[in-house]
């Protein structure tokens, strides 16, 4: 947990969003937190500081039938408070090694990357946003803060096997699953939903 990440002040956050839960804000205001009170510390101390929140790209991934990707974290994934919950979103911290000269560029080029070391998909469209996730429910989620996009693109499986199985699922069998999944992807699920109406 040496890596350094992203994170901003809970108190920032506080100002920006009001309640927790899925928000809907818009990318403009999330870009604006990001770059002007966006700055890095070690990953170790991210995790126990609930005065930090890290920024979490969250990314909801479907085939071009509609399907979504629906992985299982196995032990080997680095998050253990998350081993064997179901998730839909791909994504991670975003670290001072990413590309790009901003915090704002960093996250970008950071969810990038994220996407491409975890999935094998074709080239797809740059996401889109959809809002964003706030709780405050575990020890978790106290410390960070997911910024919600979707992709739609044909997915060949997931690239990082030892830390995941996927399947690709339908809306009606992620609702006989949704005490399984963790509370980010309900939140995420219902507002990607939401877009088809």
């Amino acid at each position: 947990m040496d890596e350094m990440v992203l994170v901003v002040e809970d108190s920032d956050v506080d100002a920006l969003l009001k309640g927790y839960g899925f928000i809907k804000i818009p990318l403009e205001e999330i870009k604006d937190l990001v770059e002007k009170r966006g700055f890095f510390v070690r990953r170790g101390k991210a995790e126990q500081d609930e005065s930090l929140r890290q920024l979490i790209p969250y990314v909801v991934i479907k085939n071009k039938d509609g399907l979504y990707l629906m992985v299982r974290r196995l032990k080997a994934q680095t998050e253990s408070r998350l081993h064997g919950f179901y998730s839909l979103g791909i994504g991670g911290h975003i670290n001072d090694t990413d590309e790009g000269e901003s915090p704002w560029l960093k996250f970008l080029s950071g969810m990038e990357r994220e996407v491409n070391e975890e999935v094998d998909i074709e080239t797809y469209d740059w996401p889109k946003y959809v809002g964003t996730i706030r709780e405050n429910t575990t020890d978790v989620n106290k410390v960070h803060l997911g910024i919600v996009f979707t992709i739609t693109t044909n997915i060949k499986g997931i690239k990082e096997k030892e830390k995941f199985t996927w399947e690709l699922i339908n809306s009606y069998d992620i609702m006989k699953r949704y005490e399984e999944l963790e509370s980010w992807s309900r939140l995420a699920f219902e507002a990607v939903e939401e877009l088809k109406d």
